[in-house]
Formats: C-alpha cells, sequence, structure tokens
C-alpha cells in the first residue's frame, strides 16, 4: 500500500496536516482520499529530513517554511508603564541631603531590598530597645557609593523614614497602585536633622 501526505484540498495554498504510511500501519481513519497525496519511495524518504519542511501545492509535494508566527506587539497601558517604572525605582536609590545638625551634599542612598530591610532592622532594635545594635550610641549607613555616614539615635530615624517613604510610595505604585498615583514620587529629599 503506499505513502501519503495529507492536505487541505480546501486551500489553494501549501498546507498539510499529516504524514501516512499505509505499508506499515493500519489506521483507524485516513483523510478523504482529495485531501492524500501518494508520494513515491524518493519523496517519502526525503520528508525524514525535515518533517515539517514540506506542504502540497498545486497536487504536488513542494519544500515549505511555515511563516513566523505573528506575535503581538502589547502596549503596555499607562499605570502599568507607572508601575513598571516604580518597580525599576525602587532599585535605583533616593537622593538625600541633609540640613542642620549634620548636614550632607545630596547623595545617593540605596533603596534595594536588601538593603532597606538591613536598615528597619537597625530601626526595629533601636524603637525597642532605645539603642542601636550593640548598644552604641551612633550608627553607620553606607550610600550608593559604599562611603559610610554616622548617624545618631534622633537622626538616623529621619534618614531611614525618607529612605522608607519613597520605598513605600513606590511598591504600592508598583503593587496595583490603589491610591491612583499619576507620577512616580521625587527621587530626592531634604531631610533636617536636629
Amino acid at each position: 500500500m503506499p505513502k501519503y501526505a495529507a492536505f487541505n484540498s480546501a486551500i489553494s495554498g501549501p498546507t498539510f496536516s499529516g504524514w501516512y504510511d499505509t505499508d506499515l500501519f493500519t489506521y483507524a481513519s485516513l483523510p478523504p482520499p482529495a485531501d492524500m497525496l501518494e508520494l513515491t519511495t524518493a519523496e517519502w524518504d526525503a520528508h525524514f529530513a525535515n518533517p515539517n519542511g514540506w506542504a502540497v501545492q498545486s497536487g504536488a509535494l513542494v519544500t515549505y517554511t511555515p511563516p513566523a508566527p505573528v506575535v503581538p506587539v502589547v502596549v503596555p497601558t499607562a499605570a502599568q508603564q507607572l508601575a513598571q517604572q516604580a518597580a525599576a525605582a525602587i532599585n535605583a536609590g533616593l537622593t538625600i541631603t541633609l540640613s542642620g545638625s549634620l548636614t550632607l551634599a545630596a547623595t545617593l542612598f540605596p533603596t534595594d531590598p536588601v538593603t532597606t530591610a538591613k536598615i528597619g532592622a537597625v530601626i526595629t532594635t533601636l524603637l525597642a530597645t532605645g539603642a542601636f545594635p550593640g548598644g552604641t550610641t551612633s550608627y553607620p549607613m553606607k550610600d550608593a557609593t559604599g562611603a559610610w555616614h554616622t548617624f545618631t539615635a534622633a537622626q538616623y530615624p529621619k534618614v531611614a523614614g525618607a529612605l522608607a517613604a519613597y520605598v513605600a510610595a513606590l511598591d504600592l505604585i508598583a503593587d496595583g497602585n490603589p491610591l491612583g498615583a499619576t507620577e512616580l514620587p521625587a527621587n530626592s529629599a531634604t531631610v533636617a536633622l536636629s
């Protein structure tokens, strides 16, 4: 019995729906005869090199490269764009200028999750015990360059609070924006220290 390439005879262009070897297999059902092209031994043997690279067109087996699937371009909404910007900004840092008892020119402080978790642990200890970890009266905080800045128990919470407020606002926007923000919070802050 012969070997076949099945196709859809209702379509004028190249079409293909399967290979059938009736010498080797018994099929419960086959496509209608109008949708089957009987193949020569050479055509059947050639299909093994690239089974997906063939189609039937105008009653003949032809090599065929199916068109690449069309990938729709999805343009994010303004809210989605703002959420993406907020998620990126969380890791970009906050520029803080200090005035008062300790002055510091505009300095970028990291706001990534690891850094903010470390600062949060210091604040939790300070609030719970009235002292910094280890009982010290001042505590260092790294800026984005890795330089240390040391703050007193009155100063540290103000700097940490500015960082936490910025991250919280960004996180809320990135996490669905329930307050309906239309722009990101300012990426710089001035903190007055007493």
